[in-house]
């Protein structure tokens, strides 16, 4: 009950505000003897000593000990409680449990009261509390945002702010204590700068103007304290406060640089970390602070980049990386020239910065010998997998490079994902090149460069080949002819026995950067040599060289596409190896190089027997995984790459089609069978549904692959055959959103491949598309947008499938092509999803081609947004489709112009502006307006569609003929010149 809670909550309280057990009365020691159940050993540790007359000091020492972790813990579950009320206890209450006002209270005036607590860890868990609630309150404003929220909790920042200046108040004191005011000065400033951290927008609105504003001069005198950790908490404070950029701030600017400053050489690595954090937010956010400034700006941070302490060396490099990030409006010329001027000292440190430190390579001098004697999975090996269902078509996510799983053949993922100063120092110089070009980058980098290949210790080595794969994409033209010499080099570094592991995973990645040079080179034998090399690593036993020449491959595959075919054979077979060899992540990185592979070679990679060697192996694989644990993650980019192997060989598919199908539903009933132990559906994760839309959307794939075989396959499946109707209706229906958006993509293939599969269910399938057509869940709308489209395709002329749906269906489309969609409490929804508009206006034309006056009557409702959704459509199979079934439209209900818009001439315009669309390249619709002026070149109206050309000249005849010469004059006073040339030369008007 809410009783309940707040009694707990306020015992909590007490147990954490309480400073030692001589403070309680003998009863409630009493008390908490008896609730231990016979455990008196914890009770005379914690409390014995005060029956022993206080006890020898050793014992009280231990007993004090004791006493504060039990009140630490107090407060932990103190701000766990707070920032979780209980859920309803039972059916008759609707909402979660809240405090009563005396318990909030109460809390309140002790979680401040703690912050001035002489124990550290007291005012951290109480400085937490305070925080957390806060933000808590944010999203629980029903039962935390009347208490705890900034603006309900009035005295919260005053009491902050007092506390701060009563500390800038107090000299350190010579003694060994402290006094209660540096303890509430600091406490202060913690929770402060958490809270900062958490809510700093809600901070500035809600909490009182004035002792808000004053809240930056007392954080700036902090930065004068003799005290480290003021000042540290004070600048982390300062810090923060550059994003929200408060008007107290900007008046004090000055003072804050001045302060930065002033701490540049302090003695604290953690204080001069912040200086070099200060000024990087300052430069990504607020450039114009520092443009006074930034000769001196950039001098320091050029010291702070070599600084002893690795931490603030981190941070002074991520100034150059968000230097070479910045908007073009964010810097001028001077700053360019200062960075430019830095350069020759700069970047041999930046060099320098990417070599392994010792620690480091100690740790992976570990990890080799770890990977030598096979040993077991590492936590760093265990990267998470995720997976992305397939939007289909306007934007579809198959044209895109996104991936589920695997690695990036880019991606220098070598210190496990942890952001380092190597790291930083190869992003800085990767991204300097780029906006300075070789001209400034190579003539100080060379030197150093060319000494760091030569190296004898094999760490500089690699550190070197590392910043030779980093300024690739900035220095291509200018280090062209040195590759030559460079590519052989790489590929010794890569293949000798000698190599260590980290120098062999770099020349493996370096490789693939320049590999755009090695396919477009004069010389063939370069790929073949580079295949061969990679190849030949594939099953080094590092699990950083395998993930590294996987992604390398990946790389070649994806530059030279298929001039790569002749080498399929070997690569595939050693791939099929590496498959019985491989774990975790080297495993993922295999299964995204065989979906590369599929997506870039295409046909050849289905071509005679070749499927044979490498598809058996995968399934195999797949088996295996399957036996041990059915969900284990690491089958989903094992059945993406499947996926796209299946579309690519089609028909060559067919001898392992009916157990790729079999497993894939297998999956998909494990799923379900899952997620049905769940009574409430919002508590299902989201990645516990990964397999089941992975193996959906391999599914489709065969559907796409396979064509109208497709039908055969599933009527070929004793186990699943049957039930596929049904569980396709199941998942279309199913409440978790991702599983919808790869079901719809099925929908819609099978309307066009095995239209028989779908049309015993169609009625309560076109019922779920159109219910999913919700811009809240933008992706299962647009998806759900495609397969009724293609259903429409399908019915051609026969209308009666569509008919009981045809009046839902409209008023769900007309919202998404006049913009005005609202979500489910009645709230405008902002700009949709990219395709959204498109694929509605697609459908709506599929609709009207099917028959037109399922849409004709309420054509004047929805004609300008139509339009404007006609205009975007690239696919030119779609936008013959809704053209075609506009035409019918307008056909079928001509006054709908006359009611349309603002007035005729608008939405002549907009007609003409729809169809001026054809004659644009997608890419330049983008520019808008300033392709109709000048001299753009229009393309010719696409001539296998000269059916519909005919038709819409004759409908833009009519038109002018229907609105009169007065109103088409004024239709042509608003044409660009150009529009009225193509007008005239391609449709007679």
């Amino acid at each position: 009950s809410n009783d309940s809670y707040s009694n707990l909550c306020t015992e909590f309280c007490r147990v954490l505000c309480c400073q030692s057990p001589e403070l309680l009365s003998m009863e409630v020691l009493k008390d908490f003897h008896d609730s231990l159940a016979g455990d008196t050993e914890m009770f005379h540790k914690c409390c014995g000593w005060i029956q022993n007359n206080g006890g020898s000091n050793a014992q009280r020492d231990q007993g004090m000990m004791m006493w504060n972790t039990l009140r630490q813990m107090a407060g932990l579950l103190l701000k766990n409680a707070l920032v979780s009320p209980p859920p309803p206890s039972s059916l008759v209450q609707s909402k979660r449990m809240k405090l009563s006002p005396e318990a909030a209270t109460e809390i309140k005036h002790a979680l401040l009261r703690c912050l001035t607590d002489a124990q550290s860890p007291i005012r951290g868990v109480a400085s937490t509390a305070i925080a957390r609630c806060c933000t808590a309150a944010v999203y629980l404003e029903k039962s935390m945002g009347i208490f705890f929220s900034v603006g309900n909790w009035v005295e919260l920042v005053p009491f902050i702010l007092h506390c701060v200046q009563v500390g800038n108040t107090t000299q350190q004191p010579s003694s060994s204590t402290e006094s209660v005011e540096q303890h509430a000065g600091i406490g202060a400033l913690v929770t402060l700068r958490k809270l900062l951290e958490d809510i700093p927008n809600r901070l500035a609105a809600e909490a009182p103007s004035t002792s808000f504003h004053e809240l930056v001069p007392a954080l700036l005198t902090c930065l004068e304290s003799p005290i480290q950790t003021r000042r540290k908490e004070a600048l982390a404070c300062l810090n923060v406060f550059i994003f929200p950029m408060p008007g107290s701030l900007v008046a004090n600017m000055d003072r804050y640089l001045g302060g930065l400053s002033a701490l540049a050489s302090d003695e604290s690595a953690e204080i001069r970390q912040l200086v070099c954090q200060g000024i990087v937010s300052l430069l990504g956010k607020r450039a114009e602070y520092i443009k006074p400034h930034f000769s001196s700006i950039v001098t320091f941070m050029l010291t702070a980049t070599s600084d002893t302490d690795p931490s603030v060396a981190l941070e002074a490099c991520d100034f150059w990386l968000t230097f070479a990030s910045l908007d073009e409006d964010s810097y001028d010329d001077e700053m360019m020239g200062c960075v430019a001027q830095s350069l020759p000292q700069l970047l041999p440190v930046l060099l320098k910065g990417m070599v392994y430190p010792p620690d480091k390579i100690e740790e992976l001098l570990e990890d080799n010998a770890i990977d030598e004697r096979g040993g077991n999975d590492r936590q760093q090996d265990l990267a998470p997998v995720f997976h992305s269902a397939k939007t289909k078509g306007q934007y579809d996510s198959d044209d895109d490079d996104s991936d589920g799983g695997g690695s990036d053949g880019d991606d220098m993922d070598d210190d496990d994902g942890e952001w380092s100063l190597r790291k930083c120092s190869a992003a800085s110089l990767d991204s300097l090149a780029g906006i300075f070009g070789a001209s400034y980058v190579l003539p100080p980098l060379l030197p150093a460069l060319q000494e760091g290949l030569r190296h004898t210790d094999q760490w500089f080595r690699e550190a070197s080949i590392l910043a030779l794969g980093a300024i690739s994409d900035g220095c291509m033209a200018e280090i062209t002819p040195h590759l030559p010499q460079l590519h052989p080099f790489l590929l010794s570094q890569l293949t000798s026995q000698d190599s260590l592991p980290q120098l062999r995973c770099i020349s493996a990645w370096a490789l693939g950067r320049y590999a755009s040079w090695t396919v477009t080179a004069d010389d063939p034998s370069l790929v073949a040599c580079s295949v061969e090399a990679l190849v030949g690593r594939l099953l080094d036993r590092n699990r950083k060289v395998q993930v590294a020449t996987c992604s390398a491959l990946g790389v070649y595959f994806e530059e030279a596409g298929d001039l790569m075919t002749p080498y399929l054979e070997p690569v595939y077979r050693a791939l099929v190896e590496a498959l019985q060899l491989y774990r975790t992540r080297s495993l993922l990185c295999l299964f995204d190089t065989l979906g590369v592979m599929a997506d870039n070679i295409g046909a050849a990679i289905g071509e005679g027997p070749l499927p044979g060697v490498y598809v058996p192996p995968i399934l195999k694989r797949w088996n295996d995984i399957g036996r041990e644990n059915p969900m284990d993650r690491s089958v989903l980019p094992l059945m993406e790459a499947l996926g796209s192997i299946t579309v690519v060989c089609g028909m060559n598919y067919q001898p392992w089609a009916v157990e790729t199908f079999e497993m894939a539903m297998s999956t998909i009933e494990g799923c379900m069978l899952i997620i049905s132990h769940y009574n409430d559906i919002s508590l299902v994760d989201d990645e516990l549904a990964d397999p089941m839309i992975c193996a959906i959307d391999l599914i489709d794939g065969l559907i796409e692959g396979l064509g109208p075989n497709f039908a055969t396959l599933v009527a070929g499946s004793a186990r699943f055959g049957p039930t596929f109707p049904n569980l396709l209706q199941q998942i279309v229906a199913h409440d978790i959103p991702g599983v919808r958006i790869s079901a719809f993509a099925v929908l819609g293939d099978l309307a066009r491949q095995a239209p028989t599969l779908i049309e015993a269910g169609l009625p309560m399938l076109l019922s779920e598309a159109i219910s999913s057509i919700d811009p809240t869940h933008p992706a299962a709308c647009n998806n759900s947008l495609w397969a009724l489209g293609e259903i429409c395709v399908r019915c051609g002329e026969n209308a009666a499938p569509l008919t009981p749906n045809a009046v839902d269906l409209l008023q769900n489309l007309i919202p998404l092509l006049m913009g005005n969609s609202i979500d489910i409490d009645g709230n405008p929804i902002d700009t949709p999803m990219p395709g959204i508009l498109e694929n509605a206006a697609i459908t709506m034309g599929r609709l009207a081609c099917v028959n037109p006056s399922f849409v004709a009557p309420e054509l004047g409702r929805f004609l300008l947004g139509w339009c404007d959704g006609l205009s975007k459509i690239s696919n030119p199979i779609e936008r013959r489709d809704a053209f075609s079934g506009f035409v019918l439209a307008l056909r079928a209900n001509p006054h709908s112009i006359q009611s349309a818009g603002p007035g005729l001439t608008q939405t002549i315009g907009s007609i003409l502006f729809a169809v001026v669309s054809w004659h644009v390249a997608p890419d330049d619709m983008l520019q808008g307006a300033n392709l109709m002026n000048g001299n753009y070149g229009f393309q010719p109206f696409p001539g296998q569609f000269v059916e519909l050309k005919e038709s819409l000249t004759q409908l833009l005849s009519d038109l002018k003929t229907s609105a009169g010469q007065e109103s088409w004059n004024q239709v042509e006073s608003q044409m660009p010149d150009n529009v009225k040339r193509l007008m005239k030369e391609v449709y007679n008007i």
